[in-house]
């Protein structure tokens, strides 16, 4: 089968191939995938590398398709069933968090499209554990889009709860924003949300998609614009999207007295964090890395409720066969959540 590998650690190195089909074994199934999405932490693995990186290793995580094969000892599923799958390949089981169920924190875990084969290919196999019916009121596309989304599930009713008339502040309208500003919408909040003059198409699909504010950091004088919409105070709530360490700093100086700064970018190079203005305003930093199961399924109820708006979010189909302009267009954000088609 076609698959799109990431060959060595080193920049570069992707190679577009021919590997074996993989063989579903005890407890797990095969997929066959129709829609893969591409996520910026692809991104980062191809260009810059990762800690979770083990290649050599199919990139993709973001997966929705068909099951077509099914292991040794798989109970409640059948050929053709309509999935998506979690990102969790392996985990121990047996640790405090995996009893907890938070397995986005099991030191043995391993993820597809990093540790192991991902989604940029035409089959994958996971766990039956980690796959998930995918409503026949969702397309395939939105169901490669479920994995981002339940990110900002993760950060915004999991991690930090958000209430009704929380000013809530997001830097980055990527699609890991974007989606986190709906799901902030979706929990009554009053959004911001801010990018640079290069984002000015995602800040208008911000307004489509119903946040109250879009402001530019590059000619908005943000910090007095912010005070000026919450009486003075700053946001409730600040969400950092970019991993960007001047939209860190700006954080800290539009975030309320006792807020709380959510990072949830992806930060490849060192931050420095102002201490003393977390200590002066008893801030809450609270950290969301990825999600957990019951993200996923929040996610999907958030969508089917018609809260969160999937389809103005995807703006290119491409097949798998055009890998290189799709990845050029996320590499120069010309686009807002690009996925393959993965039968092309």
């Amino acid at each position: 089968m076609r698959a799109l590998v990431k060959t060595k650690i080193e920049p570069g190195n992707l190679e577009f191939t021919e590997i074996p089909t993989p063989q579903p074994d005890k407890g797990q199934v095969r997929i066959k995938i129709k829609r893969a999405g591409i996520c910026q932490t692809d991104n980062l693995y191809i260009h810059e590398g990762g800690f979770a990186l083990k290649p050599p290793v199919v990139l993709g995580h973001e997966v929705a398709g068909l099951i077509d094969a099914i292991g040794e000892g798989v109970a409640g599923w059948e050929i053709g069933d309509r999935v998506l799958t979690q990102t969790t390949y392996h985990v121990c089981g047996s640790c405090r968090f995996c009893k907890r169920g938070e397995l986005n924190h099991c030191a043995q875990r391993k993820g597809i499209g990093s540790a192991v084969n991902g989604g940029f290919t035409e089959y994958v196999v996971v766990p039956a554990q980690s796959v998930m019916y995918l409503p026949d009121d969702l397309t395939f596309e939105q169901g490669a889009c479920i994995e981002p989304l339940s990110c900002g599930v993760h950060a915004l009713t999991e991690r930090t709860v958000v209430n009704a008339g929380d000013v809530v502040a997001i830097f980055g309208p990527g699609p890991i924003g974007l989606f986190a500003a709906q799901v902030a919408k979706a929990q009554g909040a009053y959004v911001i949300v801010l990018g640079t003059s290069a984002d000015k198409p995602r800040l208008e699909l911000a307004k489509e998609l119903g946040v109250d504010v879009t402001l530019n950091v590059e000619t908005d004088d943000i910090i007095s614009m912010v005070k000026s919409a919450t009486d003075g105070y700053g946001a409730d709530v600040v969400v950092e999207a970019t991993g960007v360490s001047a939209a860190v700093e700006l954080s800290m100086s539009i975030i309320a007295r006792r807020g709380v700064f959510v990072p949830m970018g992806v930060f490849n190079s060192e931050i420095t964090v102002d201490f003393h203005n977390i200590k002066k305003k008893e801030l809450t930093v609270q950290g969301s890395h990825a999600q957990i199961p019951t993200s996923w399924e929040r996610a999907i109820c958030l969508v089917r409720q018609g809260k969160i708006n999937i389809d103005k979010l995807v703006s290119h189909v491409f097949p798998l066969s055009q890998w290189e302009e799709a990845l050029e267009i996320i590499k120069n954000r010309k686009g807002v959540k690009v996925l393959f088609d993965c039968e092309k």
